[in-house]
């Protein structure tokens, strides 16, 4: 599993992505979400949904303007890339919503090309076929 955090845009907004998440990794994920303010039956459900291949889950506290994304192991490249575009998504519609922004609107694909950078360096590892299974 690969953990990556990044603030967001100007407004003290935090974003963490956990990529690759396994079987193996569900208790981290389990109290990371508990740790971000989300209740104890939907950190329940998230892990089983991520005890399964090519899911993803994203949890956003919006009083603490902190996201929480995870993508579980996939079977492929492509799957992985579809997984972080989808969780990547969700972001950018609780971001939208808590700032009054229409998601048709220039301000919010901004916000997700930033989103999209600032993911790139953890994003490509997991993405790239090599990368992936060298461990």
């Amino acid at each position: 599993m690969i953990r990556q955090g990044f603030p967001i845009g100007q407004d003290d907004w935090y974003c963490e992505v956990l990529y690759d998440v396994r079987q193996n990794d569900l208790r981290e994920v389990y109290y990371t979400l508990l740790d971000s303010g989300c209740p104890d039956y939907m950190a329940q459900k998230a892990c089983m949904v991520l005890s399964s291949k090519n899911k993803g889950y994203t949890f956003t506290n919006l009083h603490t303007r902190h996201s929480v994304m995870f993508i579980s192991a996939t079977t492929s490249a492509e799957q992985m890339y579809d997984s972080i575009q989808h969780e990547t998504k969700h972001t950018v519609e609780h971001i939208s919503d808590f700032f009054d922004v229409d998601p048709k609107s220039e301000e919010s694909a901004y916000l997700q090309g930033e989103i999209a950078r600032l993911m790139f360096p953890a994003a490509a590892i997991v993405i790239c076929p090599v990368c992936r299974h060298k461990g």
